[in-house]
């Protein structure tokens, strides 16, 4: 049996990054300088500080003023000024337990609609990014799909796939490929698409990193490891090399605690978050695998 050992991860030092990327008004940024009066908080990075203290298990501090600067964001019509900045308000909200001044369901739906138009080229990773911030904006609304309701993005999916397997043309790789089943749902991967984005994963792994940014890459950073782990978690498989996952996953932490891209990159925070997310998915899959392992 190859079971990972538990991430050697400094978390009180990632805690301390983490909460030190405060600002003062209540959102976070992750090139924050107070000393040079760099502040500049934004909506990605506090989702990401936010969800790092979830998976941390620490208190958000001050989490009224984090609400009241989350709400500052929303422009008069309910929209925002891009779906990644409405994406990230929207959930970092939803954590807090907060709502927005105003609906934001018409800029939504403009986005939405806008997403769905087929036929012609675009930037696919981008495209199936932008389409999965609208899937879990979707998700916060509580509304149950009906199991015969046609996926609004089939059409985008089935464009952007790659033939020789995995998400999206003309190279796919495991983080892209994360994104495009956590939007199909991996319940509803017909069974051919299933097989083929099993055999794309495990040609991702490998002895040394784990898992790799793609067949026969010789590199692989935070993105392709959290991939790699929510892919086997939503197909119900088992990574190979788990202690190999473990070991890039530890080398990502910085001096300063946060985590990087890749092995001696910048912390920031998006990456904290993922490499905190991976850890956590690294953990309950080797949990799963005891659990059914005959005593």
């Amino acid at each position: 049996m190859n079971r990972a050992p538990t991430v050697c991860l400094d978390r009180e030092a990632a805690g301390r990054y983490v909460l030190g990327r405060r600002t003062p008004g209540g959102g976070y940024s992750f090139y924050r300088t107070p000393e040079w009066g760099v502040e500049e908080p934004n909506a990605p990075d506090t989702l990401a500080a936010l969800e790092c203290l979830r998976l941390l298990a620490i208190p958000i501090p001050e989490p009224e003023a984090t609400v009241s600067w989350l709400r500052g964001l929303q422009d008069d019509d309910g929209g925002y000024p891009t779906l990644t900045i409405g994406w990230a308000t929207l959930r970092a909200l939803a954590l807090l337990g907060a709502a927005p001044d105003r609906s934001p369901a018409t800029w939504l739906t403009d986005h939405e609609a806008a997403l769905t138009r087929v036929g012609r080229s675009r930037d696919w990773p981008g495209a199936l990014r932008e389409a999965l911030h609208v899937v879990e904006l979707r998700r916060l609304e509580e509304s149950v799909p009906d199991e015969g309701a046609s996926d609004p993005f089939a059409g985008l999916l089935a464009e952007a796939r790659d033939p020789l397997g995995g998400w999206a043309r003309p190279a796919a790789d495991l983080e892209t490929t994360a994104v495009a089943v956590s939007i199909a749902g991996p319940t509803r991967l017909p069974a051919e698409a299933r097989s083929v984005t099993e055999t794309f994963l495990r040609h991702c792994e490998h002895p040394v990193l784990g898992m790799r940014l793609s067949p026969g890459a010789g590199a692989t950073w935070v993105g392709a490891l959290w991939g790699g782990l929510a892919l086997a978690q939503g197909l119900r498989l088992q990574p190979s090399y788990p202690v190999a996952v473990a070991e890039s996953l530890a080398d990502l932490q910085r001096a300063d605690g946060g985590l990087g891209a890749r092995h001696f990159a910048i912390s920031t925070l998006r990456d904290t978050w993922r490499g905190l997310d991976a850890i956590h998915l690294l953990d309950h899959l080797q949990f799963d695998q005891l659990q059914e392992e005959p005593s």
